[in-house]
């Protein structure tokens, strides 16, 4: 299993305010929902991620979202110098 890290990414000209979440498989983008406190806009860019995970197995693997082994709960955590949030599964 690997884990997810999560990073704020400000707007610019172009683009509002998002998180990404990103880790060795791949990475999601999602628009920053202010509606959300900071810890849960970071879930939601996991579960977001985790989903398209799911997806991509069920089309290409054919395992049911409800046995894929990225659908499990996970505890998040800060980094450093506020460098966004890590989040790890637990059994």
């Amino acid at each position: 299993m690997q884990s997810i890290v999560t990073k704020y990414l400000p707007a610019t000209n172009n683009r509002p305010s998002r998180i990404k979440a990103i880790c060795d498989r791949g990475s999601k983008t999602v628009a920053f929902d202010h509606s959300l406190s900071g810890d849960e806009i970071h879930a939601v860019a996991v579960r977001s991620l985790i989903a398209m995970f799911c997806e991509q197995d069920l089309e290409q693997y054919k395992t049911p979202v409800e046995s894929n082994p990225w659908n499990r709960p996970f505890v998040s955590g800060g980094l450093p110098n506020q460098a966004g949030m890590a989040h790890v599964f637990i059994l």
